[in-house]
């Protein structure tokens, strides 16, 4: 019977509440329910053209109807006429009533624009399905199928944007007055900490190619720029200086490429990292430096959830301001990652940083720790990460006053991500800091308190 049945339907013209013309067979009576019923089993045993012919009938009976319309869209795609399948899925989205015919919608638009080859705009109507989302579980298909596109994507373009307050902007000095050698001296307005607030905005643009299974090229492109707006004591301190003193800008090239091992065994090494960065940064609204980095890395992988990362890093700094300040930068990284059942995450690393320059305010010995902890899901719709850091700056040719410089600096932070307090897949996020630099020479000593406010990405 079913084998007739979609024999008729194919042959014939579907006239929904009446008789279904089918040249010599006799009439074949269904509901609208049943039609759509029908055309939704004939897509899925891979038969659009019966679920296109029965789309048609329905929109010609009800051209508002949006199953209709969605059924249409379906069977385009599977026809592989995505400009067709988009027009009929934009106006089912048009039609859309509650949270179900929304989603449906954005899925088939996004899986539209995708097999036309727009996979900006794939993702986009992707974010706007998972936004529309009527349980879980059809957001979780809206994020796999966001990841799939972004993975097939070479070119990708992030962009971020966040707000500050500080306590310290221009890591003032936390002494107003110090005594060198006997003598008082009074730090200057402009050596003083001015408070006010950050804002931060920054693009980065990627491409990714494979060159083959283990070999992957990787292109980038990123901006940055942070300006202030001074508080009222700031202004009161009578320094003459503006938020955009202490503006910083940096735009940057870069070229890596990551080599994957043949086998993913552990333990065993994992992927290694060769990276190189061109930049320029800019600082009160003036050319600061140019500089050139280069870096390798290697993770080694004790098991599937204990990772060792190790980073050298050789950096390039001709300063524009002052050319006695340019440096040549060594650094190396050391950092631990574990992951638990619980879900929680702990690393824990440490650093050191060579400073090479003419200057004797810029040449420095750099040695630190830090230590992150995430823990497992909370009964609260929040994600903290808690992290702590502390280090000791040796500056061997700065001497003052018999004295010389050593700081030392303690930074405790948070972070909390609001999974879903989101917009489009974008959460909320607030990070509050805490640090303080102990000297030994008085006028380098500071401290900050700063809070943070963006958006983060839940994809």
């Amino acid at each position: 019977m079913r084998r007739l049945l979609t024999r008729l339907v194919t042959l014939g013209t579907v006239s929904l509440g009446l008789a279904v013309s089918v040249g010599f067979a006799a009439p074949l009576s269904m509901s609208p329910e049943e039609a759509r019923a029908f055309a939704w089993r004939s897509l899925q045993n891979n038969r659009p053209h019966i679920t296109l012919q029965i789309a048609d009938a329905l929109n010609k009976r009800d051209p508002d109807s949006f199953e209709a319309n969605l059924l249409r869209g379906e069977a385009l795609r599977s026809l592989q006429q995505p400009k067709a399948a988009k027009g009929a899925a934009l106006k089912a989205w048009a039609l859309a009533q509650t949270s179900e015919h929304r989603f449906n919608a954005a899925h088939l638009v996004a899986k539209s624009y995708f097999a036309d080859g727009a996979k900006l705009r794939a993702q986009f109507w992707l974010r706007r399905a998972a936004q529309n989302a009527p349980d879980a579980k059809a957001r979780r298909l809206a994020r796999r199928d966001f990841n799939f596109v972004r993975r097939s994507k070479p070119l990708s373009t992030a962009l971020s944007f966040s707000v500050f307050p500080s306590s310290n902007i221009n890591n003032g000095s936390t002494n107003d007055a110090l005594v060198i050698g006997g003598l008082p001296f009074r730090v200057p307005a402009s050596g003083q900490p001015h408070s006010g607030t950050g804002f931060r905005l920054g693009v980065h643009t990627r491409y990714n190619k494979a060159l083959n299974d283990t070999t992957l090229l990787r292109l980038g492109f990123s901006a940055t720029g942070t300006t202030y707006r001074l508080s009222s004591d700031s202004k009161a301190l009578g320094s003459g200086k503006t938020g955009s003193d202490f503006a910083y800008g940096a735009v940057e090239v870069q070229a890596g490429v990551t080599l994957y091992p043949d086998s993913g065994q552990t333990p065993g090494f994992g992927a290694s990292r060769f990276d190189l960065a061109l930049g320029r940064s800019w600082y009160g609204g003036s050319p600061l430096s140019n500089y050139l980095r280069a870096s390798a890395g290697q993770d080694y992988h004790f098991s599937k959830t204990a990772r060792l990362r190790g980073t050298l890093q050789l950096e390039r700094q001709n300063r524009l301001d002052a050319a006695i300040s340019s440096a040549n930068i060594a650094s190396l990284n050391l950092e631990m990652q574990h992951r638990f059942k619980n879900r929680a995450r702990v690393g824990y690393g440490i650093y050191l940083r060579d400073t090479s320059s003419r200057s004797n305010l810029v040449e420095s010995r750099v040695a630190g720790g830090q230590v992150t902890y995430t823990p497992p899901p909370l009964p609260i719709d929040v994600v903290p990460t808690f992290s702590l850091s502390a280090e000791r700056t040796d500056y061997p040719r700065l001497n003052i006053g018999g004295v010389q410089r050593v700081d030392e600096r303690a930074r405790a932070a948070v972070s909390l991500l609001f999974p879903k307090v989101n917009y489009y897949g974008f959460a909320p996020t607030l990070n509050l800091s805490a640090s303080r630099t102990n000297s030994t020479i008085p006028i380098y000593s500071t401290k900050d308190l700063r809070m943070n406010i963006g958006f983060k990405s839940t994809f």
